[in-house]
């Protein structure tokens, strides 16, 4: 079979055996997929130690119906800045979890690639901003799907940008107006009308929420992502850790 051309972001990694690694990764044309890279643990001419996490790279491999054979890698960057602050290491390893959860296998979907890249991008070069953070999340939910309604009440109708509203799991995929509301995560109508505005802006940095409004941004998109993945998300124990 021919080998194939791609570029991926490494978004996770582990040994196997005594020379190989085992590389999982989200690839520009095929998506996320997994393969082995044998000698790797050995063979600088090949791999050239691209297998760093988060890693951009440009490989061929060898598809195969379980793991693709990664037979050689070229690092691209490996964004030197992520690795300056444990922050930042949170941020990107919450970001490849979420990716790794919420995205089918092999399905190509190049926004998705390019949103990741870019988001490792701002954290390489800008730092740690949490607004960055949810802008990440929303595009990639609007990308596979899962956008959040929050334009307006899911049982009246009732705009939600001025007086804002709630969400529980119980309440189905909406969110619901003050008058409707029995209980849930309270988002305000400022928060509300910021997110919207994460899918208008189209890049990292123009989107910035206040200290309160990130506080009930995170409740409600960590309940909110969470009604979508089969399992919790172990990298944010490490988000709430760091500054």
């Amino acid at each position: 079979m021919k080998s194939l051309a791609d570029e991926a972001i490494v978004i996770g990694v582990r040994d196997y055996r005594e020379t190989d690694r085992i590389v999982h990764l989200y690839t520009k044309e095929h998506g996320r997929l997994s393969g082995i890279a044998r000698g790797a643990k050995k063979s600088v001419k090949r791999f050239g130690g691209a297998f760093e996490l988060f890693a951009r790279l440009s490989l061929e491999l060898l598809p195969a119906e379980n793991l693709a054979t990664i037979s050689s890698a070229e690092p691209l960057t490996i964004y030197p800045g992520i690795r300056q602050t444990f922050a930042a290491i949170a941020q990107a390893s919450y970001a490849v979890e979420l990716l790794t959860a919420i995205t089918p296998e092999r399905l190509p979907n190049k926004r998705v690639f390019r949103l990741l890249s870019a988001y490792l991008e701002q954290l390489d070069n800008s730092g740690v901003e949490p607004s960055d953070r949810h802008f990440f999340e929303m595009n990639l939910l609007n990308i596979l799907g899962y956008r959040p309604p929050l334009e307006s009440c899911s049982k009246c109708g009732a705009a939600l940008a001025v007086d804002g509203g709630f969400w529980s799991q119980g309440a189905g995929h909406g969110l619901v107006c003050c008058r409707c509301a029995h209980g849930g995560y309270s988002l305000s109508g400022a928060s509300i009308a910021l997110l919207l505005n994460a899918f208008k802006v189209g890049r990292f940095g123009q989107i910035r929420f206040s200290p309160a409004e990130i506080a009930e941004v995170d409740r409600f998109m960590a309940a909110f992502i969470a009604a979508h993945i089969s399992r919790p998300l172990k990298s944010l124990a490490f988000l709430r850790l760091s500054p």
